[in-house]
């Protein structure tokens, strides 16, 4: 009877779930409205707040924005930026993405606006643009570098949790895992993720894949020393808990590398944008000397004025890049993974050739210090791709110049045509009754020269000519004055050609531009070279934190220093290479490479504890001088913030100088010296 029973209750149940199946798929799929809603009203909170749904209005509009190629692109440029930020989630990534991009386009466009209605000019028009796109790279890397400060800022309360559950449960996956539930929303991925490392079957292939992907070498020095310890569990020294001791290391290299950052952005802040000013006050500037010096307006208008301007975009462009090689050393290493057109272009054969006959010999002093050049700025580029970026850059400098100079002729000869002719004047704005004989007299020199295209007339014959358009209305005294000015209008058009110190600064310009990629880099190595003391003392407390662990080899220590180093990741990649052919003679050859002497020092203990001594004795002065390392590393950090603070200073305003007194004080003080040579040559006619 029971069974009977249970038969009756278990088809009844299957006849149930089978009906609520069938409804679900006829609700679903005709949408009837009223039980669409109940059904919903289940699964799903009572009132969907305004942030959600905003979110998902940005989901939606990212499928969007992905399915049209050139939002594609835009979008997976920024989406590129952030992926390592926000580790395995895809739904914040695409949000992160959408919301940078709708900030960027809503800052964009409440600028260009009202830039659009107030400028006319072309020219002023297209320096905004390029100055738009320019903040446009701006406004990207602060969105990204607040996400980079969030997590780093995360990272330091979260080495606090690591800590304090450590001493609760002496687990070190326990401890990250209870970190990670109280931790906000970015350190909680990668807590997530450092907890599969841990717990996973295949720990050591799992951490591997981590340490490509993290961040920041703080994350990556978290996961490899709690592996470290998962695997070959704590060891209790005089001072306690090694894995506490490594971890109070860690986290005091992060405060260091958040001071630092704060101190530095605070001093480079806002340097950029005074950087970009320039463009914004090129054609008030221009519209202020012109009206209250009518000569200046010609100088704007001539082929000088047209060079200085371009100068002037020049010296923008410069420093923009300057500051942005000063800034990119306190960000994350981007990523590289991208296809580079220097090697496609490399692949053509005309290019090939190209390369073989401007760049060095392999092997010679010129191409080893190049290639040395490429190591010490962590380039990605091989040296044959390095030249094709150097001919590239010349090519283009040198048809620029040359476009330059041809567009500069055209212009000149239609202010020569069209420009209003005034009288002799210097101060002052003239009065519509001067400007509108002005213009009558410029459309007059006109129509007398379109006359006398094509034969070379003398005074008399243009005398003849003014006659007839004029009337007799004027007297030979006004008529001989306009012949002479129409004299001077087409000698001055027949000089309207290439000048041979114009080819000669075409060539130069093309020269200019083969050099400036070797220039950019040669400063990004000064930069660096500021950075080298620093990495050094990050490289000794990351010794100083795996020294006194078991079974650690010279080899792992080069591994851990290769994780945390920047400035010499390339010397120690190649060490790590050669390792295993001989310790002595990779050894030997990093100390060639990075022949940096406080890293040379650091090398020849680690020489030593290949050899004969163990890795603590080895470094044994780190703990005994940790002190005093410190305070010297603070007083470093002063002077190395200082010392860039100073560059970015110089650089940042060196545009609103060459602004002032290239566009507006020099060309003034030169047109006045002008004028009063005309006063002079009148005053002198007169006596």
């Amino acid at each position: 009877m029971n069974l009977e029973w249970l038969s009756l209750l278990l088809g009844g149940a299957t006849l149930l779930f089978l009906a609520a199946v069938i409804a679900f798929q006829f609700l679903s799929r005709y949408g009837e409205a009223g039980a669409a809603r109940k059904y919903e009203a289940l699964r799903q909170p009572a009132k969907t707040s305004n942030k959600q749904a905003l979110h998902n209005g940005m989901q939606q509009l990212y499928t969007l924005c992905s399915r049209v190629p050139l939002l594609r692109t835009y979008l997976h440029f920024i989406r590129r930026r952030l992926v390592i930020l926000h580790l395995g989630d895809e739904w914040k990534l695409r949000l992160e993405t959408m919301r940078t991009a709708l900030w960027l386009w809503g800052m964009l466009l409440a600028a260009a606006v009202p830039i659009t209605l107030w400028v006319r000019d072309v020219f002023t028009l297209v320096m905004l643009m390029i100055g738009g796109w320019v903040c446009h790279g701006m406004l990207t890397d602060v969105f990204v570098q607040r996400l980079e400060m969030r997590l780093l800022r995360q990272l330091r309360q979260f080495f606090g949790d690591v800590r304090h559950h450590y001493h609760r449960h002496g687990m070190v996956e326990e401890a990250i895992y209870e970190a990670t539930d109280e931790a906000p929303y970015e350190m909680t991925l990668h807590g997530q993720e450092i907890v599969e490392v841990l717990t996973d079957s295949h720990a050591e292939e799992r951490l591997e894949q981590y340490l490509e992907a993290a961040p920041n070498r703080y994350l990556k020095g978290l996961a490899g020393l709690s592996y470290l310890v998962k695997e070959y569990g704590d060891k209790q020294t005089d001072s306690g808990s090694l894995y506490l001791k490594a971890l109070g290391k860690l986290a005091g290299e992060l405060n260091f590398e958040l001071l630092r950052r704060e101190r530095l952005g605070f001093l480079l802040h806002g340097l950029s944008v005074i950087a970009l000013l320039p463009l914004l006050f090129t054609r008030p500037i221009e519209a202020w000397a012109s009206y209250y010096f009518s000569a200046m307006d010609a100088f704007y208008s001539s082929v000088m004025g047209w060079s200085i301007k371009l100068g002037l975009m020049g010296v923008v462009w410069l420093s923009y890049v300057l500051l942005r090689h000063i800034q990119n050393l306190e960000t994350s290493p981007k990523i590289t993974s991208r296809k580079r057109w220097e090697k496609w272009a490399h692949g053509r054969g005309w290019m090939r050739w190209l390369v073989h006959r401007l760049g060095p010999a392999p092997g010679s002093t010129e191409a080893e210090r190049m290639v040395k050049l490429l190591k010490e700025t962590a380039s990605p580029l091989r040296l044959e791709w390095f030249y094709v970026q150097r001919i590239v850059a010349g090519s283009m400098a040198f048809l620029a110049a040359m476009g330059l100079f041809i567009a500069l002729h055209y212009a000149d000869r239609h202010q020569v045509l069209y420009a209003p002719v005034y009288a002799d004047t210097l101060f002052g704005q003239a009065t519509p009754e001067e400007q509108e004989r002005a213009l009558e007299a410029a459309v007059l020199d006109r129509r007398i020269i379109d006359q006398v295209k094509g034969v070379r007339p003398t005074e008399e014959s243009l005398l003849e000519l003014l006659r007839k358009e004029t009337g007799g209305e004027r007297s030979d005294e006004a008529l001989r004055a306009d012949a002479q000015r129409i004299m001077g209008k087409l000698e001055k058009l027949d000089r309207q050609y290439v000048k041979w110190w114009q080819a000669l600064l075409t060539v130069l310009a093309g020269w200019v531009g083969y050099w400036a990629p070797v220039g950019i880099r040669l400063f990004q190595r000064k930069m660096r070279q500021m950075e080298m003391k620093h990495e050094v003392d990050q490289l000794q407390a990351v010794i100083a934190m795996l020294a006194d662990m078991d079974r650690m080899s010279v080899e792992h220590l080069l591994i851990w220093m290769e994780q945390f180093a920047r400035v010499f990741e390339e010397p120690l990649q190649t060490c790590l290479l050669h390792f295993d052919q001989g310790a002595e003679q990779a050894l030997a050859q990093l100390k060639e490479d990075a022949p940096f002497q406080p890293f040379v020092r650091m090398v020849e203990k680690l020489e030593l504890a290949a050899s004969t001594l163990p890795i603590r004795k080895a470094f044994d002065d780190l703990e005994s001088e940790y002190v005093y390392a410190q305070e010297e590393r603070k007083q470093e950090y002063e002077r190395l913030i200082e010392h860039k603070a100073g560059w970015g200073r110089m650089i940042g305003f060196a545009p609103m100088m060459a602004l002032i007194f290239g566009y507006l004080v020099i060309p003034l003080i030169v047109v006045s010296l002008n004028q009063m040579s005309v006063y002079y040559e009148q005053l002198q006619r007169i006596q």
